[in-house]
């Protein structure tokens, strides 16, 4: 009789093992798997321009513009001056690495634009770059009329940001002001002070 109620004893002891491990073990080898897995997210951005390595990139979930930067390594000719490493990445962003004004090889690094020549083009799209060249106001190129050979002797200014100056204007209008140039993507305060003081909107 007592060794049969040891073995009792013995067996409901060992179902209580068994419940015990299943509550307070497997939960954390669930919650391990699930972290696992969202450990190995991760983003794919594109990168293109004054690189060495264009392409898809991919990084983890965390991953600044500096990542994306160290693995397509940018040329020297590369104007990081104008991006923020800081810049935190989203899935499927395209990120375009400038080049320096006159540095530019074969194409332009941002608009993909098929012409390396710095001269002026007609396009229909762009009324402003087919008009004849404008006639500097005491020295200054005036931004509301200029066409790309112009804009691009402004300092920090190449072929690609000519045409973005021109698209900008075609679209929002004539620039009231020279400041308002830093409203054009890519031409921030430090590239303006560059040329602050060769640019006009006019008479």
């Amino acid at each position: 009789m007592e060794r049969r109620m040891r073995y009792l004893w013995w067996g409901v002891l060992g179902v209580l093992v068994l419940l015990a491990f299943g509550k307070f073990f497997l939960p954390h080898g669930e919650k391990a798997t699930v972290q696992k897995a969202s450990s190995n997210r991760e983003i794919v951005v594109y990168v293109s321009g004054a690189v060495n390595k264009s392409g898809l990139v991919h990084l983890p979930l965390d991953a600044r513009l500096n990542d994306a930067l160290k693995e397509a390594n940018p040329l020297p000719e590369a104007y990081l001056e104008q991006l923020n490493p800081a810049e935190k990445l989203k899935d499927g962003q395209k990120i375009i690495v400038p080049f320096k004004a006159g540095m530019n090889p074969n194409e332009s690094s941002v608009q993909s634009t098929p012409s390396s020549q710095p001269m002026p083009s007609p396009q229909p799209t762009q009324p402003a770059n087919v008009a004849p060249p404008s006639t500097p106001n005491n020295g200054k190129i005036n931004i509301n009329t200029a066409g790309v050979a112009e804009l691009d002797k402004l300092p920090g200014i190449g072929p690609a940001f000519a045409e973005r100056i021109i698209q900008y204007r075609t679209d929002n209008g004539p620039f009231a002001k020279p400041e308002d140039l830093q409203e054009v993507s890519g031409i921030g305060p430090k590239t303006y002070e560059k040329m602050a003081s060769m640019v006009t909107t006019g008479p």
